[in-house]
């Protein structure tokens, strides 16, 4: 059990966004005694087929502590790392990990969540600081908070309140994605991938695959899915290309699973064709429905402002290299739900939390930055032209 105390000063909190940035939270705030309250301006609880996440210590410990949920009854162990080369053969180094699904966190933290404090299809439309809160608008409707927290992603609507210099920069590369059920994979494909997390870099290029939970949890090896990742470059012209659907519409810099146009499908396996090894270019033909975001770095110089922050990838969106955007905002709540304890002052707590945070937070995103580079991927920074995150980025992890 957690000892918590009482929180001075704050009784009610408003959280922009429902994914996991902003659950996490919610959540955490919620076992602190606080009145929180979620605004999602998506409708209903979103498709269980996204991408797979490496689970790391922070989702593990949030997971296990403040959702009494077992994280490892929801993910999927690999034992070791394996190495393609282009002809196919590869090698193997021991590294123990555990890979789970977006939609196993999220639904962690959505169920230990009281189904009155999440409002979905509720889009937030302003937020008006006070010298002892923020006002936060939903049309017409007005709700006073004493805490704001933006967590509405990469696309953050609501980012420039605190840190105006912070809107996301595509970095250069595309990760295409995909998500096979293990029951349509042929067995003797499975096997090569079962128990490892799995790699090819080629040039400037890399592909990564691993086993996740399947339906409902499910990690029973024949019950699970593949996901794989392939980051390729593409230019301005590029993206655009990829991420217009097979209807024309165009969707900026994230393309959903399904509505992949048939010409860059088939561009999409051509390039497969020539440039992987066999196993890896047999993944990308199995999969019905391929996938695409953009690679993007957002780097804020700020996450408060007055009783208004910044959580998660609204604040930082680091490349999913580091697989560490959940593991980020696990650890952003993690230290506000601490700092909001040990710290007397609330006030004094926000500036120590945002202190800690953001020197993770720049961390993270020069780490993934020079991984990027290392692949031969993106160059620096102030390479990629300006572009901002439509409102449909795609959620993931590597």
């Amino acid at each position: 059990m957690l000892a918590v105390t009482a929180v001075s000063d704050v009784r009610t909190v408003g959280v922009v966004g429902g994914s996991l940035g902003g659950l996490f939270q919610a959540v955490a705030l919620a076992e602190l005694g606080l009145d929180v309250t979620v605004w999602e301006r998506s409708a209903g609880r979103p498709d269980d087929r996204g991408a797979g996440i490496v689970l790391q210590p922070s989702v593990a410990w949030f997971l296990s502590v403040f959702c009494g949920v077992d994280p490892d009854r929801i993910s999927v162990p690999v034992t070791h790392r394996q190495f393609f080369g282009r002809d196919g053969r590869s090698h193997h180094t021991l590294m123990r990990q555990r890979m789970i699904s977006w939609g196993a966190i999220y639904t962690s933290l959505r169920d230990r969540l009281d189904s009155e404090r999440y409002h979905d299809g509720q889009r937030v439309t302003a937020l008006t600081p006070r010298p002892d809160g923020v006002d936060v608008h939903l049309g017409d409707a007005v709700h006073p908070v004493d805490l704001a927290i933006i967590a509405d992603g990469s696309a953050s609507r609501h980012r420039g309140l605190v840190a105006p210099d912070g809107a996301p920069r595509y970095a250069g590369y595309v990760a295409y994605r995909g998500v096979i059920d293990e029951a349509e994979l042929p067995e003797e494909l499975s096997e090569v991938f079962r128990d490892r997390f799995s790699f090819y870099d080629g040039d400037r290029t890399q592909f990564l695959c691993y086993f996740i939970p399947g339906d409902f949890g499910s990690t029973t090896p024949g019950s699970r899915r593949m996901n794989w990742v392939w980051y390729v470059r593409a230019d301005a012209a590029g993206l655009d290309r990829i991420t217009t659907d097979r209807d024309g519409t165009a969707h900026g810099l994230s393309l959903p699973p399904g509505l992949m146009a048939a010409r860059v499908r088939g561009e999409l396996l051509d390039r497969a064709r020539t440039s992987l090894p066999e196993p890896l270019r047999r993944l990308v033909e199995h999969t019905r429905e391929p996938f695409a975001q953009a690679i993007l770095d957002g780097h804020a110089s700020r996450m408060r402002r007055g009783r208004t922050l910044l959580t998660g990838d609204a604040a930082f969106v680091v490349r999913p290299h580091t697989a560490a955007s959940a593991e980020k905002a696990a650890a952003d709540a993690i230290a506000l739900f601490t700092a909001l304890q040990q710290v007397p002052s609330v006030d004094a707590a926000l500036q120590a939390w945002e202190k800690d945070r953001l020197a993770e937070g720049a961390a993270l995103y020069q780490h993934g930055v020079r991984l990027g580079q290392r692949l031969g991927l993106g160059g620096t920074e102030a390479d990629p032209p300006h572009r901002p995150a439509p409102g449909n980025a795609a959620r993931g992890g590597s």
